[in-house]
């Protein structure tokens, strides 16, 4: 990922944007500028929307809309954490891409009102959540090392 493009600066401000505002800003790339959003929006038709089905009894979208897909790295030295915030979906699909104890320490992602953090995620372990009411959370900081998640904010 680190060579496919322009990674985002972590600032409020982002021209790959609607209207060019980030309300929760992180350092970020977007399917689309790696080439993979076509992929990733057919692997969610094909796959998530199955397990989503079933999670979310009754709510149904062939195919799901997505707007934002993305990958977030956490760096120490960069950004090692996010603060706590709803995310601008009716659910998220967050995806580890590489693994604690061997690319980074620390991280992991916790839930504030729930009081329940997921830490220790291995490469392709996936967290899927409502965004916009019941779940508030944050990015655990990492402490040494780089990591990789990919989210997607799943009809927006």
């Amino acid at each position: 990922m680190e060579h496919f493009g322009q990674w985002s600066n972590g600032a409020n401000n982002d021209k790959r944007l609607p209207g060019g505002y980030e309300n929760v800003p992180t350092r970020d790339i977007h399917m689309k500028q790696v080439g993979l959003e076509r992929q990733w929006m057919l692997f969610l038709k094909d796959y998530i929307r199955l397990i989503q089905e079933k999670v979310f009894t009754g709510y149904f979208h062939n195919p799901p809309v997505s707007l934002m897909n993305f990958v977030v790295r956490y760096r120490p030295d960069e950004q090692p954490a996010l603060r706590p915030h709803h995310d601008a979906s009716t659910y998220t699909i967050n995806i580890a891409l590489n693994n604690p104890h061997v690319d980074y320490e620390g991280g992991g992602c916790r839930f504030v009102r729930q009081n329940c953090s997921i830490t220790n995620t291995r490469a392709g372990w996936t967290l899927m959540h409502p965004g916009r009411l019941t779940h508030f959370h944050e990015g655990l900081p990492v402490t040494s090392g780089t990591r990789y998640i990919m989210i997607s904010f799943v009809d927006p």
